[in-house]
């Protein structure tokens, strides 16, 4: 079977450059830009059952649905010391920023969307002027048109005017179920529907964020049908190369399998090897 495709760096900038300058594009933020200064999901869920005296999850490897009804669980047991801990998890000051964080900054997007609620990327964007946010629950489609780079926070901000606090943050299983029944359903399709996408550090995996692929997915094939020639706005995700640690080697599966989701998604991968010494350049 062919080996994946691993992209240098200069090759993922001439794939992505006609879409970034076309003045329309959107970068889409994950936790995969967040490791070095806040907790992984799986982690702040586990320091939750602690505080919330729920047992944690036995899986070493959770997946996302049991992740979500885990902090539920935490949030009905104890909600004072559910929302506490989001904030102290995710509220703190930003004490190390990562690199690519400023080179976002300078890429020429229309606005940028996160899933995290650390202010890692408001933060990077103040020095830049952009200082627009629109956190969950107030999500307006049409403020990506402002000229001013909004910044969109649809899961909410944890230190929202310097105040660490976990209120208002999509985390656990209602809560995700509310959001995505309503306003971030509605900011997310219109999003996907309108504009080029570049997905950053994400992976994509929760339930509700892929029920809305697929529906705006199942809107493209109509349109499609009734339109020739209609074209939906591309999309990209930059993922890494997915090292396997137990066997030293790249797991070629796991990419395929990873790819092939992606792929549902109407998302073209880019894939990079973070170990290159390339990206040191």
């Amino acid at each position: 079977m062919a080996q994946l495709e691993c992209l240098t760096p200069a090759q993922i900038a001439n794939e992505l450059l006609p879409v970034v300058t076309g003045g329309e594009c959107v970068a889409w933020i994950g936790s995969g830009l967040l490791k070095l200064a806040y907790p992984a999901w799986d982690a702040a869920v586990k320091t939750l059952c602690g505080a919330c005296g729920i047992q944690e999850l036995e899986d070493s490897l959770p997946t996302a649905d049991e992740l979500l009804d885990k902090a539920e669980a935490c949030k009905i047991a104890n909600e004072r010391a559910y929302e506490d801990t989001l904030g102290a998890l995710f509220g703190g000051p930003v004490v190390e920023q990562r690199q690519a964080y400023s080179w976002l900054m300078r890429a020429p997007f229309r606005g940028y969307v996160t899933t995290n609620v650390d202010p890692l990327l408001s933060e990077a964007a103040a020095p830049f002027g952009y200082r627009t946010l629109h956190c969950y629950p107030f999500l307006e489609p049409r403020a990506i048109e402002s000229p001013a780079k909004p910044l969109f926070y649809i899961h909410g901000h944890a230190r929202l005017n310097g105040v660490p606090s976990g209120h208002d943050l999509i985390f656990a299983r209602s809560e995700f179920d509310q959001a995505y029944g309503g306003v971030v359903q509605l900011f997310v399709q219109s999003l996907l529907l309108s504009y080029p996408i570049v997905f950053i550090g994400c992976s994509l995996s929760e339930t509700d964020i892929h029920t809305q692929f697929q529906r705006v997915h199942s809107m493209h094939s109509q349109m499609k049908s009734t339109r020739p020639g209609f074209t939906p706005q591309p999309r990209f995700a930059l993922l890494p190369t997915i090292f396997n640690e137990a066997a030293g080697a790249r797991d070629y599966e796991a990419e395929r399998s990873e790819e092939s989701r992606f792929a549902e998604l109407d998302t073209r991968v880019l894939r990079y090897n973070p170990r290159s010494e390339e990206r040191r350049v």
